[in-house]
């Protein structure tokens, strides 16, 4: 992916912020909406489904903890949408990442090849989070066939946080890592 077609931290956050500060208020305020939440939440996936990255990203928050009544809670779906929308180039996802993504980091930071890395991929101190969070989410959303359908399929139901889904997660990523090496040396 090419740097000019991320999508901004502040407009992935201003994005995000924008649809969930709405969508929380028809919660609060149904009367004052044409549209039931789960319409607007649908909207939502819809644009998700047609690769908004910062759709992708709402519909990830709302899987984390779920909504009472309306979206059950489920890691799965929580992780590979936020996986998705840093895969589709989102830096505010790939931030919220960066906990999960770091070890990642520290073996390309690491390696002894880093000079010829950096110099063949245009990667500097401004751009190495976004450019290798994107790269290393491409490759989970490969390793894992992350699609937007498949996700779609997976709604209603519930998938709580335990160690083991994470350490399939994290299973991806060991995966991919050396694949985004071998690309990054290419």
């Amino acid at each position: 992916m090419d740097k000019k077609d991320f999508i901004t931290k502040k407009d992935g956050f201003e994005g995000f912020t924008r649809l969930r500060r709405v969508l929380n208020d028809c919660l609060q305020n149904p009367k004052d909406y044409r549209k039931s939440f789960m319409d607007m939440f649908t909207d939502v996936g819809t644009l998700a489904m047609d690769g908004n990255c910062i759709a992708q990203d709402v519909m990830s928050y709302y899987y984390k903890d779920g909504v009472k009544k309306f979206i059950p809670e489920n890691y799965d779906l929580y992780m590979q949408w936020a996986i998705l929308a840093a895969a589709n180039g989102n830096e505010f996802t790939i931030e919220k990442l960066q906990f999960f993504l770091n070890y990642a980091f520290e073996e390309i930071v690491s390696s002894d090849k880093l000079p010829q890395i950096l110099s063949k991929n245009g990667i500097d101190e401004t751009n190495y989070m976004y450019i290798l969070g994107n790269l290393l989410c491409e490759g989970v959303v490969d390793e894992l066939q992350i699609t937007p359908k498949k996700l779609v399929e997976m709604q209603g139901q519930t998938s709580k946080y335990s160690p083991e889904k994470l350490r399939d997660y994290k299973r991806a990523l060991d995966r991919a890592l050396p694949k985004v090496l071998e690309y990054l040396l290419a």
